[in-house]
C-alpha cells in the first residue's frame, strides 16, 4: 500500500474539522442546546467514516492521517464525555472507563511511534467500540438515559476487547514480532 505524506488532503481536512466542531459541541451542551449539539455530533461522527473512505478511494492515505484520525477521535470523545459528566448527564464510572481506555491507547500509540516508528492501525473491534460509544454519547446528549445506559453495558465487552487487542499488538511489536 502506497502512502503519501501530504498534510493537506481532503481526508485530513475532514479529520481536522472534527476538532474545529468540538468547541461548538461543548458550547451547545453547556448552553443546554442539546439537540443542536446532537446534530453537530452526528455530523462529526459521520465525518469520521467519510474521511477514511475518501482517503482510500482518492489514494490519499498518509502517515499523517493514520496518526491524526485516532488522535482527533480520542480528543473529541474524551472532551465530550467529560463535558457530559460535568453537566450530570452521564455516569462517572463510564467516563472513567472510556477516558482510561483512550488515554492508555494514546500512550501505547505514542510509544510505538517513538520507539518502533510504527503506527498501530485500528481494528474491527475498535471501530465497533467507537460506533457504540458514539451512540452512547448521542443518547445521553438528548436525554435518552435508559438507552445510553443499555448501550454503555454493551460497550463494556467491546471496550475490553478492543483494548486487549491493542495491548496484545503492542506487546508483539515491542518484542519484535509483527
Amino acid at each position: 500500500m502506497k502512502y503519501n505524506n501530504r498534510l493537506l488532503t481532503i481526508s485530513n481536512v475532514i479529520t481536522l474539522s472534527r476538532l474545529i466542531l468540538l468547541p461548538f459541541i461543548v458550547y451547545f451542551l453547556i448552553t443546554d442546546q442539546r439537540y443542536t449539539a446532537f446534530v453537530v455530533m452526528l455530523v462529526s461522527l459521520c465525518s469520521d467514516a467519510v474521511d477514511g473512505f475518501l482517503a482510500r478511494k482518492l489514494h490519499q492515505e498518509s502517515e499523517v492521517g493514520k496518526v491524526l484520525d485516532p488522535i482527533c477521535d480520542k480528543i473529541s470523545l474524551i472532551t465530550i464525555v467529560i463535558t457530559l459528566l460535568l453537566l450530570g448527564l452521564i455516569p462517572l464510572w463510564s467516563v472513567v472507563i472510556i477516558v482510561l481506555r483512550d488515554i492508555l491507547i494514546l500512550i501505547g500509540s505514542f510509544v510505538m511511534i517513538t520507539h518502533k516508528s510504527i503506527v498501530v492501525k485500528s481494528n474491527v473491534v475498535g471501530k465497533i467500540t467507537g460506533a457504540i460509544l458514539g451512540a452512547v454519547v448521542l443518547a445521553f446528549t438528548i436525554d435518552l438515559r435508559q438507552l445510553g445506559e443499555i448501550l454503555l453495558y454493551f460497550s463494556i465487552p467491546a471496550i475490553a476487547g478492543s483494548f486487549g487487542i491493542y495491548f496484545g499488538r503492542y506487546i508483539k511489536i515491542m518484542k519484535g514480532e509483527k
